[in-house]
């Protein structure tokens, strides 16, 4: 893996801080402080970028750029009336959106997200999807998502790897993927198949 025409492998200390601050995360689980607003939430997306004092001043006396850009991504993500609630208030959707505002505060050369519809229900997902898309389009940087949902992923996602034991099964657009593709992914070889193979 190379980012910006780096490998991170090679990297260390500093030079790898510098990198990994370049990059924006949506996890699973949201990574959310849960008793601090929204807004609060979306600045610690540029934690990485500054020092512990100016982290701290940036959380507790936020400039008024910074919290017009934190207003503008919750607006964005369709959150933006939400920007002065404590996240534990919020719907596990309006989170998700939230940590998507955060991931992109500092504006990403990379967003990667982590089964970012996992705890959504069918429709949110979809929005999800959609607009990470759509961000990642306007944006200009590059969206890796891990799905496990390979419907969804067809839909909204021009390239699809997949990946089983560490090794690449494919790798292709959407409209590549035929029957034995899936079974493949799946690992649901039929036994003609395996007796071709062997």
């Amino acid at each position: 893996v190379r980012i910006a025409g780096q490998d991170p492998a090679q990297l260390h200390g500093s030079a790898l801080r510098t990198l990994r601050s370049k990059l924006g995360f949506v996890h699973q689980d949201h990574a959310l402080v849960s008793n601090l607003r929204a807004s609060q939430n979306v600045l610690s997306g540029a934690l990485g970028q500054r020092s512990l004092l100016g982290g701290i001043r940036d959380l507790l006396l936020p400039r008024k750029s910074d919290l017009e850009k934190a207003y503008s991504l919750l607006e964005r993500v369709g959150v933006g009336e939400r920007i002065f609630e404590r996240t534990d208030t919020l719907s596990g959707g309006e989170r998700q959106r939230v940590a998507i505002a955060r991931a992109l505060f500092h504006d990403p050369l990379a967003l990667l997200a982590d089964e970012p519809v996992a705890s959504l229900d069918p429709s949110w997902s979809e929005d999800v999807a959609k607009l990470l898309c759509s961000l990642a389009d306007e944006g200009a940087f590059t969206l890796v998502a891990s799905l496990h949902d390979l419907d969804l992923a067809r839909r909204f996602f021009p390239r699809l790897v997949a990946l089983r034991g560490g090794r690449v099964i494919f790798d292709g657009s959407p409209a590549d993927l035929n029957g034995k593709s899936y079974r493949e992914i799946y690992n649901q070889v039929d036994a003609q198949e395996q007796g071709t193979r062997a």
